[in-house]
């Protein structure tokens, strides 16, 4: 995993834009509570969706990041996606929230999410696509030097299908924050224009 951001910065945008967190978090939930539990998310980060979700279990090679996720109560452990340090077929879910930019190696970190799921588990991955509101600002970003997103990239949805083909297949879809002026509808389905698009998907 790649990226570095500062735990402030990136928890207070969330705390300066509640209503982007909650329809994010409503988005992620419809999907996720179809799954048993234990639920395991890798690149928690400062915890802030981890805590709300409930999730038992958080990973993030970010000492810092974790630091702020165990202040909000969630239990964490510092590891790489691509390396996770758990057992075979122990988790009903695993999230992915916007990490898909930093991971260096994106197949390679489902792998290991199917590795560990239960047999009827699920991974719930949510992304910014590149052609996106954020996705388009995020990459004017990165080409104008901002060193949080030096090694950043940023997938169109049909480039995700491809990583994810022959490890996962896509089971549902929702979007959310739709179009330059954000609306916050969720909608069924891959919304050309949504700038957070969830998977539900479930193990070749």
């Amino acid at each position: 995993m790649v990226g570095t951001f500062n735990p402030e910065d990136y928890d207070s945008w969330y705390e300066q834009h509640p209503e982007i967190y909650n329809a994010e978090l409503e988005a992620i939930n419809n999907l996720l509570i179809r799954y048993s539990r234990p639920w395991l998310e890798i690149g928690v980060g400062t915890g802030r969706f981890a805590a709300s979700l409930g999730i038992e279990l958080g990973i993030d090679p970010d000492p810092k990041m974790l630091e702020f996720a165990k202040k909000r109560g969630v239990n964490v452990m510092q590891a790489y996606g691509e390396h996770l340090p758990v057992q075979n077929s122990s988790y009903g879910a695993v999230l992915l929230i916007t990490v898909l930019p930093f991971l260096s190696d994106p197949r390679e970190v489902f792998k290991e999410a199917k590795r560990i799921l239960k047999s009827n588990g699920g991974l719930i991955l949510s992304f910014i696509p590149e052609n996106s509101y954020f996705g388009r600002k995020y990459r004017t970003l990165k080409e104008n030097g901002d060193e949080r997103f030096k090694n950043a990239y940023f997938y169109s949805f049909t480039e995700v299908l491809e990583m994810l083909d022959g490890i996962f297949n896509v089971k549902n879809t929702v979007s959310t924050l739709l179009g330059e002026e954000i609306s916050l509808e969720i909608k069924d389905g891959y919304i050309t224009n949504a700038s957070f698009v969830v998977l539900e998907c479930t193990p070749i």
